[in-house]
């Protein structure tokens, strides 16, 4: 096999790494999220403002059959890279996974970074060929997510009872909604709970340090986010004081509008004990049925710590489908 960095302007040789990623994960994974090529070509094209990607590829002759993603943050983790290894079915166990991941360590090297961090699926009570990869080239485990899954067409029918149980215990809050663009009055806020987030979230191991957001950082974001056929709906919690203090995100994709994807969910420390992550939780729920009408399956992951996230989604529908082991390992 010949490793080689993919031009990620060459469209037939970025769509084929595309197409590796989409078949390994269809012979592994039980649901389908890897993201729709439409939305991949527009990032290759286009880069990221806040991500320096590398697309590496182990061909045989001309043709590609092992795919690793590197990713560099600009913004803050400097000292980090994360990445995806792919190899196509009707090639595994030939190498190719170790030859493409000792050379992601090359590329994030001369970038100066000395930590790689991955992810590996496996079924909720038993390994995987992707978890056992990771382990055998020094990955260790950082923090488990469980992967759910849920109904939003079944389970509309909790929403009106679970509102009810959460509204008088926070009856002080607002709870607030917007689309794709977050409102000028909660910018501040949105920035600070994200870069509290990985100070309250558990973590677990993951040497990763705290984001630095700022309104251009989030307006950059949401142009990506457009040009890629991203949209967004989010709901947060509003104190008193006309504080921003809990928010939830969830996206669907217009090249793929029968999922979504529900991202981070938090309560700012001091503002817990009121249901305010239920509240806002149940809002997006709406939100997503509203106006991407044909969502119906919602994935989230929760680390296995997160007790209170994990009773609120057990309280919405959601299912475990499957694990998320979170690795890294100094390189």
């Amino acid at each position: 096999m010949d490793i080689r960095e993919i031009d990620p302007l060459d469209k037939a040789s970025a769509r084929r790494h595309w197409e590796i990623g989409r078949a390994a994960e269809e012979a592994t994974r039980p649901y389908d999220f890897h993201p729709p090529w439409e939305s991949v070509w527009r990032l290759y094209s286009e880069g990221r403002e806040d991500m320096d990607i590398v697309l590496l590829g182990a061909l045989d002759g001309d043709v590609m059959w092992g795919a690793a993603q590197v990713n560099h943050p600009r913004h803050d983790n400097l000292h980090m890279a994360s990445s995806t290894y792919h190899v196509h079915p009707a090639r595994h166990r030939q190498g190719i996974g170790r030859a493409v991941a000792e050379a992601s360590y090359d590329v994030a090297r001369r970038r100066g970074r000395r930590l790689m961090v991955t992810e590996a699926f496996a079924p909720v009570d038993a390994t995987s060929a992707g978890l056992l990869f990771a382990e055998a080239m020094g990955f260790t485990t950082a923090l488990v997510d469980g992967m759910k899954v849920v109904d939003l067409h079944e389970t509309e029918r909790l929403w009106d009872a679970l509102e009810s149980r959460a509204a008088p215990r926070h009856t002080d809050y607002r709870i607030v909604t917007w689309r794709d663009r977050v409102p000028e009055e909660y910018l501040s806020g949105y920035c600070r709970l994200n870069e509290l987030f990985f100070h309250e979230a558990p973590m677990g191991e993951l040497q990763v340090e705290a984001e630095r957001w700022d309104e251009g950082r989030v307006r950059n974001r949401e142009r990506g986010n457009a040009r890629r056929g991203r949209r967004e709906v989010a709901a947060g919690a509003v104190a008193p004081d006309g504080t921003l203090v809990g928010l939830t995100e969830a996206a669907v994709n217009d090249h793929a509008p029968s999922k979504g994807v529900q991202s981070g969910t938090h309560v700012a420390t001091g503002h817990r004990g009121h249901s305010l992550g239920l509240a806002i939780k149940v809002a997006n729920h709406r939100q997503l049925r509203e106006h991407f009408p044909g969502c119906r399956v919602l994935i989230t992951g929760n680390a296995d710590v997160n007790a209170p996230m994990n009773a609120v989604n057990g309280a919405l529908g959601y299912r475990e489908v499957e694990r998320c082991v979170e690795m890294q390992r100094a390189i």
